[in-house]
């Protein structure tokens, strides 16, 4: 004959208190964790509100300007420090026997003796530039025909070469160093029986700009 217990238990089991303590431990760390999420949504959400989304702003000063680019300038595009006031600009000019137009040339139409000269003009280069490029000769179109024209490039105070031209010869190309000069001086020289005297295309090789725009 066996005795029944009033109350059996299996081992590991209970019917209440202690045994709810791990359901519990776990629902209240669920509860934290489901606090924290809810918590940064609404941080999230207050951030990007009507308000508008919060951003860096980056601020940046005005961009400077590019630095001039290193070519060639038209000389006639750029006012000249000192002239006489033989020289004139013009648009366009035939050298000589030579067939081909000159664009942005100078011509010199004045009586230019070398001891009151009046066919020239002085650039500021102030050791910007390295190289001078021109083509000289006679005014083509000229009403006059005769006489030999002089030609003279001036590197500050020295005569850099003399070139010399008649209506009968082609267009000459020349091309000086100008790498140390500070004032560069064209300058021509003419009687009143002489054709005009004409520098073709004058342009120089520089970091800047010789001078102030036309």
């Amino acid at each position: 004959m066996t005795k029944r217990l009033a109350s059996q238990t299996k081992p590991g089991m209970t019917t209440g208190g202690a045994g709810h303590k791990p359901k519990r431990w776990i629902a209240g760390a669920a509860a934290v964790v489901i606090g924290l999420v809810i918590g940064t949504s609404l941080l999230v959400s207050g951030v990007l509100s009507a308000d508008g989304p919060a951003a860096t702003v980056l601020t940046t000063s005005p961009a400077a300007p590019p630095p001039p680019a290193e070519g060639w300038y038209d000389l006639t595009a750029y006012q000249a420090v000192e002239s006489g006031d033989g020289h004139e600009t013009v648009p366009s000019i035939s050298i000589g026997v030579g067939e081909e137009p000159f664009s942005r040339r100078i011509r010199g139409s004045a009586v230019s003796p070398v001891a009151q000269p009046a066919n020239f003009r002085t650039w500021s280069t102030a050791g910007r530039c390295t190289r001078l490029s021109v083509w000289i000769g006679k005014d083509a179109a000229s009403s006059q025909a005769d006489g030999v024209g002089q030609f003279v490039i001036r590197a500050d105070e020295k005569d850099a070469t003399t070139r010399q031209a008649s209506t009968a010869d082609a267009p000459q190309h020349v091309e000086v160093d100008i790498s140390d000069v500070d004032r560069l001086t064209l300058l021509d020289v003419r009687t009143g029986r002489d054709a005009a005297n004409t520098w073709g295309t004058p342009r120089v090789f520089c970091s800047a700009p010789p001078g102030r725009t036309v």
